[in-house]
């Protein structure tokens, strides 16, 4: 039988040759203290910005 008759074939050569490949760090999080905001707009806003700079600072992005 050939390799491309058989679905589960990459399954086991995945299996037989294992690799391990290390995760990127996460990127560290700013320290926020607890905040009230007055509605809901106002949240979503403050995390849009908080999103956003996550996303600048991201590995990937330098």
């Amino acid at each position: 039988m050939k390799i491309s008759d058989d679905y589960r074939a990459k399954y086991r050569l995945w299996a037989e040759n294992p690799r391990v490949v290390a995760a990127p760090a996460p990127p560290r999080l700013p320290r926020f203290k607890s905040r009230r905001f007055t509605s809901h707009a106002e949240m979503n806003q403050w995390k849009q910005s908080l999103l956003r700079q996550l996303a600048q600072s991201a590995p990937g992005n330098e």
